[in-house]
């Protein structure tokens, strides 16, 4: 009889261990932008829920000023929305343009994190390898 619980003990030991460990194997986060030019929080969350196109649209905005270029190292950016448990998580890499084709090697990408409203729960720049942005 004793057995079971400590078996349930051991389990529930090793799912906190796994779980704890996640961020870590994700790798850290260096910083985020939470200033409110970059991860505003203040929009009521009385309206319709944003649509994939609206959440992009507003990563954008959210994005430092160039970010998107022009400039002579980026030309643009590619976003891509997921929607997960009632928010969206907005991906943004820059690109550049190469013989009319997008190349992404050596830019800097960053994740945009929006409640249903607009409201940004996060944005986490990607590591910068190169120390462009």
């Amino acid at each position: 009889m004793r057995a079971e619980p400590v078996a349930a003990r051991v389990a529930a030991a090793c799912f906190a261990a796994a779980v704890l460990a996640l961020p870590a194997a994700a790798g850290p986060v260096e910083h985020t932008l939470d200033d409110t030019r970059h991860c505003p929080r203040g929009r009521a969350d009385g309206g319709a829920p944003l649509t994939a196109g609206e959440a992009v649209a507003r990563a954008l905005v959210l994005l430092p000023d160039g970010y998107c270029g022009p400039s002579r190292a980026v030309d643009g950016c590619d976003a891509d929305a997921e929607h997960v448990d009632g928010s969206f998580r907005v991906y943004v890499h820059q690109y550049r343009l190469r013989d009319g084709r997008r190349d992404w090697s050596r830019l800097a990408h960053t994740y945009v994190i929006l409640d249903r409203a607009g409201n940004c729960l996060a944005h986490i720049p990607g590591t910068d390898l190169f120390g462009r942005q």
